[in-house]
């Protein structure tokens, strides 16, 4: 199963299956993934993960700090193996045998 992996500050943070389900990540409890901030890079609710046919992908909520990919700023991306999603201080990073 694809997960993702959640680095803080280049340490693990923590993993997330992610099967088909959607996901909401933001700073606010109420998400599925809740990426603490209190220097409030993340938004309260700043992006979400879909699945897309065979592929995940991560969609910006209209973040104030965005979420960056190579140093540009996106509203959309296809998640690929290895290639890290800056959200504030946390990069996702997708891992997982049925990743694409």
């Amino acid at each position: 199963m694809a997960r993702l992996v959640v680095l803080h500050d280049q340490a693990l943070h923590r993993y997330v299956d992610l099967g088909w389900r959607q996901l909401k990540i933001g700073r606010g409890p109420q998400n599925d993934v809740v990426l603490d901030d209190p220097e409030k890079a993340v938004s309260r609710f700043h992006a979400e993960v879909r699945r897309e046919g065979d592929d995940y992908v991560l969609i910006d909520l209209n973040s104030q700090n965005g979420t960056w990919v190579d140093a540009q700023r996106i509203d959309r991306v296809v998640l690929r193996v290895g290639v890290p999603v800056a959200i504030g201080p946390f990069l996702l990073v997708l891992d997982g045998a049925d990743a694409r």
